[in-house]
């Protein structure tokens, strides 16, 4: 066995049985997920829904989560991460379900804002678990693992999601739209499972926060800003730009390359999997060079494969741009949130996700409905340039805010205010 294997299998028997049980809902939650996000712009496009229309339906659900984050950080200190996370995948789930089953616009248009309210009570709740559940010694390995998990899980629902249509289809049963609407009813059905494993966590009891006086104490603090701030800036940047396209990856190859559902989800799958081998590899390449210069690195390396996706007319140097950009681009991820998440003091941690997320969702409220009109008035190539754009800003912003805490013997952030 080599060493790298033997230091993952390792790090793998060490991981508390709340972290395993969390990694087995990731998995089932993310598979459905996987399925439903190949898939559903495809469907909406089916039964008549134009570009512009998917982009509200993004903006609206993005437009909830950025809402909802911080009051439901605040709950989440409150009744607990398991509880939170439990509600938040069942409703979500369940609003999925609606989304497939109604056809009127303003129905779907409400029914996008209930799923991105829940989705927050589990995007709110993931980090702040796992900080609670590890050491500093195997964080940023069951950082990288989770992400690493949601990936993979991902590719199998973007490799169903995409199959399983075209499946239905042939059997002569179906129509296209209600083989379509059964893949993605069956989506929501693998993502309610994800409670069961949820059920078996044992709550770690931590210290209490949650008390209304603190937080307004915590949120109204100039050095709590201080420190939060550079990582909402950095993270709103990435989101801003990933909302400019990602939302419209599966429209953009069957529309720019006539490719069927089953070829996309084999693209969406592809691009899960290179994404996995990067991530695995991040937390060594940070080792080896410093955790931030890993970030300018993979984040800076991204934007010509942006570009590329906006030129090419070649479908074999589109899906070659898709693969490469989207795993350095999202190897960066867990070493973000793994510096966030210990940089910023122990009561500020639910806090600072919960604003870190809000603005990410924001960027995709905004350029969803952005994106969604500058495709049907322009194509797809101005989403790409400005993408970049934004992908280049946030790596100079990240390398140059925190460099020096590649230097673990300096202090470069100032000390939060903990009341």
């Amino acid at each position: 066995m080599n060493p790298i294997t033997q230091k993952w299998r390792q790090t793998v028997d060490e991981i508390p049985k709340n972290i395993k049980m969390i990694f087995i809902a990731i998995l089932l939650n993310n598979i459905g997920m996987g399925m439903f996000s190949t898939l559903y712009n495809l469907y909406l496009q089916e039964i008549g829904f134009n570009k512009a229309f998917m982009g509200e339906m993004i903006s609206m659900s993005a437009l909830a989560s950025a809402i909802f984050l911080v009051p439901v950080g605040f709950l989440s200190d409150r009744i607990g991460r398991k509880k939170t996370m439990m509600i938040g995948i069942f409703f979500a789930a369940f609003s999925q379900m609606l989304r497939v089953l109604v056809l009127d616009s303003t129905q779907l248009l409400t029914f996008s804002f209930l799923l991105g309210t829940f989705n927050s009570f589990f995007m709110v709740s993931n980090a702040p678990f796992l900080m609670e559940n590890t050491t500093k010694k195997n964080r940023m390995r069951v950082f990288s693992i989770n992400f690493a998990l949601m990936v993979f899980s991902s590719m199998v629902g973007n490799i169903i999601g995409g199959s399983l249509p075209m499946m239905l289809f042939d059997t002569g049963i179906f129509t296209v739209a209600w083989s379509q609407r059964v893949t993605l009813l069956i989506s929501t059905v693998a993502s309610l499972v994800a409670v069961i494993p949820l059920q078996r966590i044992q709550e770690v009891s931590v210290e209490n926060t949650s008390d209304f006086k603190v937080f307004v104490e915590n949120i109204t603090s100039r050095e709590n800003w201080a420190i939060m701030t550079r990582f909402i800036i950095a993270s709103g940047l990435v989101g801003f730009g990933a909302g400019l396209f990602v939302p419209f990856s599966n429209v953009y190859f069957e529309n720019q390359f006539s490719l069927p559902s089953d070829k996309i989800g084999i693209i969406m799958s592809m691009g899960q999997a290179t994404t996995i081998f990067a991530v695995m590899m991040g937390p060594y390449v940070a080792n080896k060079i410093g955790r931030v210069k890993t970030v300018f690195i993979l984040q800076g390396l991204s934007i010509p494969f942006m570009v590329m996706l906006g030129d090419t007319k070649f479908l074999w140097l589109a899906i070659i741009a898709f693969l490469i950009r989207q795993a350095i681009m999202n190897a960066s991820g867990p070493i973000t949130s793994t510096i966030m998440m210990e940089e910023v003091p122990e009561k500020l941690k639910g806090l600072t996700n919960s604003l870190n997320q809000t603005v990410v969702q924001i960027g995709w409220a905004v350029c969803g409905r952005l994106s969604g009109k500058i495709i049907e008035n322009y194509g797809y190539e101005w989403i790409f340039y400005l993408a970049g754009a934004l992908y280049g800003t946030s790596a100079i912003y990240y390398y140059f805010t925190f460099r020096k805490l590649d230097q673990p013997t300096e202090d470069v952030l100032p000390q939060a205010k903990v009341a």
